[in-house]
């Protein structure tokens, strides 16, 4: 491991840590807790928002269970990286408390601990799938909502930088895992459109 990562990783993990961003980072990496919300609004969406936006769930489907469920998921078995929180002592590990519903964790005092690493040599670090699903979901709402999209980069950076906060990932794990998200919505925008044109 380059010692500028391990440097940067300390830094987010460690040294700038706080109370507050200690509820906060594993809230917003906690999309499970999100769900009514999620569906509450792409519900609307798809009520409310007419073709164009119905047309723009579509698009984020495609795009999310193309970047989750194919990329994301083929990459991790490939690469196996080993998270930060599995193999380095010193790495302090937060999420949310438990509770059922999910969405009830986000009123749990959040769980804060030190990492204890488990020896493994295979790890599902890279890519992050957070940040790949966050990025091409802000990626298909900008090519429809230029304003919305914007809202939404804000807040796939955050729950990017969430990930290395809270021990889940290193930070190289995050521009790549970027990048990849911004290019499967892209293309499942493109070629949407291009299919759209030829119906």
């Amino acid at each position: 491991m380059n010692a500028w990562e391990l440097s940067l990783l300390h830094q987010i993990n460690t040294a700038w840590s706080h109370p507050v961003l200690d509820w906060l980072m594993p809230a917003l990496s906690a999309i499970e807790a999100w769900l009514p919300l999620i569906i509450l609004a792409v519900l609307l969406t798809a009520w409310r928002g007419g073709k164009r936006a119905r047309i723009m769930l579509l698009c984020l489907g495609i795009a999310i269970g193309l970047g989750d469920g194919v990329i994301s998921n083929t990459l991790k078995k490939s690469v196996g990286r080993v998270r930060p929180r599995d193999a380095l002592a010193g790495i302090t590990i937060r999420d949310l408390g438990i509770a059922s519903p999910a969405f009830m964790r986000l009123f749990e005092k959040p769980v804060v601990k030190p990492s204890e690493p488990n020896g493994a040599t295979t790890g599902k670090s890279f890519p992050s799938s957070h940040t790949v699903n966050m990025f091409a979901a802000a990626t298909v709402i900008a090519c429809f909502y230029r304003r919305a999209g914007l809202f939404m980069y804000l807040l796939a950076a955050a729950v990017a930088y969430s990930r290395i906060y809270c021990g889940a990932h290193w930070p190289s794990d995050i521009p790549p895992s970027m990048a990849i998200g911004i290019l499967v919505g892209l293309g499942v925008v493109f070629l949407s459109r291009r299919f759209l044109r030829q119906a």
